[in-house]
């Protein structure tokens, strides 16, 4: 068998070249080709956790169980907005328009709970501002673009020193929203960051209330006021280092999240 075999491969044209892919030697000088196949790229990561697929419906089916129907009513509309202090600090907020109220929510989107809400009643509102933010010249940071600060009780009279100078402080009568700096592809959550829109809604919903549930002594709705909304910050170091790291956001830092 072994002398047929020899006398098959002697019988070879001998013009037919080797296979280039079975040489003399293979293994002494074969090499893997290295093949890099065209893939589909996947869509980038948002840069803030509340973009992210999922999150905010989580969120809101989160905080419904959270809701008074006695005080709040049924939701109307969710949105993702951003809140300034007095300090001029900022942190991620989702605001709802309820029957009855606007709830303020600081969410843990890190967590998915530990949330705080902030309830007040549209017929409690009587004052809307709108308009850009104002710095006095020593401010170090100074952001640019409309808010929206919302009051209601203009009555109250002013913070006293210590509340005023204490950053966490809750004893003011009113609240300034600003517009989310985060940019979304996906339509329905870019359309719930769309301050103005924000502002027309709460008119809207701010007067049926006062119609419907007027409060003794006061003017039936609100009175809006287009002009400069003020941060009273004097330096604002603080505020400053808060809005260059971003802190009052949650999103990927460093490899880290927080």
């Amino acid at each position: 068998m072994s002398s047929e075999i020899s006398s098959a491969a002697d019988s070879a044209d001998p013009q037919i070249p080797p296979h280039p892919m079975y040489t003399k030697e293979p293994r002494a000088s074969f090499t893997p080709q290295s093949v890099d196949p065209e893939t589909k790229k996947s869509a980038p990561t948002e840069e803030y956790f509340i973009f992210r697929p999922s999150v905010v419906q989580q969120a809101v089916q989160n905080l419904r169980g959270s809701l008074s129907e006695d005080e709040d009513g049924q939701i109307q509309s969710s949105w993702i907005l951003a809140q300034i202090s007095h300090w001029g600090t900022e942190r991620e907020v989702l605001a709802f328009l309820c029957e009855r109220s606007l709830l303020i929510c600081y969410y843990n989107f890190l967590e998915m709970g530990s949330c705080r809400l902030f309830r007040i009643p549209l017929n409690f509102i009587d004052t809307v501002i709108w308009g850009p933010l104002t710095y006095p010249k020593m401010a170090l940071n100074k952001r640019e673009g409309n808010a929206l600060q919302v009051k209601w009780d203009k009555l109250r009279a002013p913070p006293s020193f210590l509340s005023w100078w204490n950053p966490w402080t809750e004893d003011l009568s009113y609240v300034n929203l600003v517009q989310h700096p985060g940019v979304t592809a996906q339509e329905d959550l870019r359309d719930m960051c769309q301050l103005e829109q924000f502002k027309e809604k709460l008119l809207e919903m701010v007067n049926v209330a006062h119609q419907s549930s007027p409060l003794p002594g006061r003017a039936n709705g609100a009175l809006l006021l287009t002009r400069p909304v003020p941060i009273d910050t004097s330096i604002g170091l603080v505020s400053f280092v808060n809005s260059k790291v971003q802190l009052g956001y949650a999103k990927p830092r460093w490899g880290f999240g927080f």
